[in-house]
Formats: C-alpha cells, structure tokens, sequence
C-alpha cells in the first residue's frame, strides 16, 4: 500500500515539473524542472522493479543530457534576450497540434485500453536490455543518435550566429 502511495507521489511530482518545463519562461528553471522530473521518474523505476533503468536515468538523462541542455543554455545566453513577439499563427498552430495530439491519445486509451501486462518476470539487466536494443531496435537507436548530432550541430550555429552579432554590434 505504501508504494502505491509513493509511486502517485511521484508520479504527480513528475507531471507537475514536466509542466514547469513547459509553462516556465525561464530556460534554466525549466532545464531544473527536468532535472527534478527525471529523478521522479528514476523513484518510479525503483518503485516497478527495475533498478538498472533508474540508475541509467539517472546517469544518462539527469546527468549527462541536463548538462549538455545547460551547457547549450548558457552558451547562447538566452536568460538575457527580449522577448519574443507574438506570432498569433504559431500559438494557434501549436494549440491546435496540442489539442489534436491530446484527442489522440483520449481516443488510444478509450479504445484499446490499458493492456494485460504479460507474465512473467520483469527482466531489468543490462545484457536484455543491451540485446534488444541492438537487434530490434537499431535502426531507432541509430536514427536517435543522428538526431542528437544534429541538434549539436545547430547549438553550435546558433552560438557563432549570437557572436557574430554581439561582434557587429560592438564595432
């Protein structure tokens, strides 16, 4: 009984701050707020079994993703620009995105449920965990890593875009 009660606990304190991520207009709180949410998420793991899964969100996501985030924050200063004016087809866009991806999913859950977990052992090791990412899912796995690459590519255009306009403004 007292997992369960521990479990909704955390689970409420990783929607709330996964909502912060999202509502907050600062990037370092929001990046914090993520950082809170992925340790909820690792009690959670814990608290189904799987302890290796929350050592990994812990190391790989609250660790090494949030300080590349951080460091991406810092490196383009966004805590000191102006605000952004209002692009009313953007929001609307967005809303309506939003709104389609929620129906979608009230739609999955209403029709097929929640599933029968399947019997058995929940198997958390690092070897399954190593196989069936690597044969099953590498193309994913691949197409992820791609994905990161470019997003490290784009921090760093931004970054020399931003100086080169602090270099132009300066002279």
């Amino acid at each position: 009984m007292i997992s369960f009660i521990i479990f909704f606990f955390f689970a409420a304190v990783a929607v709330i701050f996964a909502a912060m991520v999202v509502l907050h207009r600062n990037p370092v709180v929001g990046a914090l707020s993520l950082v809170a949410s992925f340790f909820a998420l690792a009690v959670m793991y814990v608290l189904l079994e799987a302890p290796f899964l929350a050592a990994l969100q812990v190391i790989v996501y609250a660790g090494a993703i949030m300080v590349l985030f951080l460091f991406v924050i810092m490196l383009l200063n966004l805590q000191h620009q102006a605000e952004p004016h209002t692009r009313p087809v953007q929001q609307f866009l967005g809303y309506t995105t939003s709104a389609a991806f929620g129906l979608a999913l009230i739609y999955y859950l209403a029709k097929y449920g929640v599933t029968k977990l399947p019997d058995g052992p929940f198997v958390s090791d690092a070897r399954t965990i190593g196989i069936g990412m690597f044969q099953a899912y590498i193309f994913p796995f691949e197409m992820v890593s791609i994905l990161l690459l470019a997003a490290i590519v784009g921090a760093l255009l931004l970054s020399n875009r931003s100086g080169l306009a602090k270099d132009e403004e300066t002279s």
